[in-house]
């Protein structure tokens, strides 16, 4: 802008032309800033978001970069719906019940298919059984919590559950040890006991208002209501990785992997939480409510966390390569899950990766 020093008599302002002048700028900023508003807000996740599209599309698309993430080679099982649907009715299951927890059947099995395409047929209708019984168990736990609350003492006193899932599924737990190595197996019993005691917690209060110093409850509840622990275990079935050869090899690597199942989860499910507002606040909203952070600056952190951990798990299990190689199959699947998935929502978004994903387990579902 040029200096009033520097202009000559003519084109220096009267009093009216300053004012009009004032005027004209004063309306124009504002202008401006409406503008502005109306930009952030259109870019915002949601009206009640205080995150932007792109900032989070950033942090996910580094991520994925960071890890070096690429689809993973499988193939789509088009009949492990049925045989789990014919193994849920071998345990007791009606066939009602059976057609009214379809669509968790089906996650189950896309879930399962998609992170652990190495294992065996028996192995994958193992793992998408037991991913049926508790996306159900989740999915109903308000209409069965009386059920719930007594299922680890009539475990224990070796009574019959009252609810049909819960007879079938403790019949299925049996059988873990066979297909997972007995810690293996015992480990998913427990992480079982563990989900459906946090599931009765989780729905029986609100919240828990935690101080900075017990923000590993986070971690430590996470941990219980996503059932990680089974589904760590699930990466190491026996016929892959006999406990007695291979067990010293994979353990230390458990936890790390359990903290990557839910970290991932909470990373990439963020989006589709952050929309749907009457959801409870998921991690990263806790977290950052906990740290007294932004929540940009909570996902930028889990994002770090998640990093850390894929390269725990790549460290631990790097001296044995065919093992090495089975745990970034599982690691890429679970991402990719996530990434086709429409629940989610992450094809709205600019991820290509999401896209890709999107597009090729159509293309597989299809084939």
């Amino acid at each position: 802008m040029t200096d009033f020093k520097d202009r000559t008599p003519s084109q220096t302002p009267s009093c009216l032309s300053r004012g009009l002048i004032k005027a004209s700028v004063l309306t124009a900023a504002l202008r401006k800033a409406v503008t502005q508003n109306d930009v952030t807000e259109v870019q915002k996740i949601s009206p009640g978001s205080n995150i932007a599209k792109t900032d989070y599309e950033d942090v996910v698309n580094s991520f994925l970069q960071d890890i070096s993430f690429q689809p993973p080679d499988m193939i789509f099982d088009v009949g492990l719906k049925s045989r789990v649907e014919n193994r849920l009715e071998s345990y007791g299951i009606s066939r009602k019940f059976i057609t009214e927890i379809e669509s968790c059947i089906a996650t189950a099995t896309k879930i399962s298919s998609c992170s652990y395409p190495y294992t065996s047929p028996e192995v994958l209708e193992a793992i998408a059984l037991y991913a049926t019984y508790v996306i159900s168990i989740d999915d109903i736990t308000s209409n069965i919590l009386p059920d719930l609350e007594c299922y680890g003492s009539q475990l224990v006193l070796g009574q019959s559950q009252r609810h049909e899932i819960l007879r079938g599924f403790t019949k299925f737990l049996g059988d873990q040890p066979r297909v997972f190595g007995a810690f293996g197996g015992d480990m998913i019993i427990k992480g079982t006991m563990e989900f459906i005691a946090s599931a009765v917690i989780e729905q029986n209060q609100d919240s828990v208002h935690l101080s900075r110093d017990a923000s590993d409850y986070l971690v430590f509840f996470r941990a219980k209501t996503g059932v990680a622990e089974p589904f760590a275990f699930f990466c190491f079935p026996e016929d892959i990785n006999p406990e007695y050869r291979d067990l010293p090899k994979y353990v230390s690597a458990v936890p790390s992997i359990m903290l990557f199942l839910g970290y991932v989860n909470d990373l990439l499910s963020f989006y589709k939480e952050e929309i749907k507002q009457e959801d409870s606040p998921g991690f990263v909203q806790s977290y950052a409510k906990i740290h007294d952070c932004t929540a940009l600056e909570a996902l930028r952190q889990l994002r770090h966390e998640t990093i850390k951990e894929v390269r725990k798990i790549r460290s631990i299990l790097a001296k044995d390569a065919a093992m090495a190689d089975r745990i970034n199959q599982f690691i890429y699947g679970y991402i990719f899950y996530h990434l086709c998935t429409e629940r989610y929502r992450l094809n709205e978004l600019n991820i290509p990766a999401a896209h890709h994903a999107r597009k090729r387990f159509q293309a597989m579902a299809n084939a």
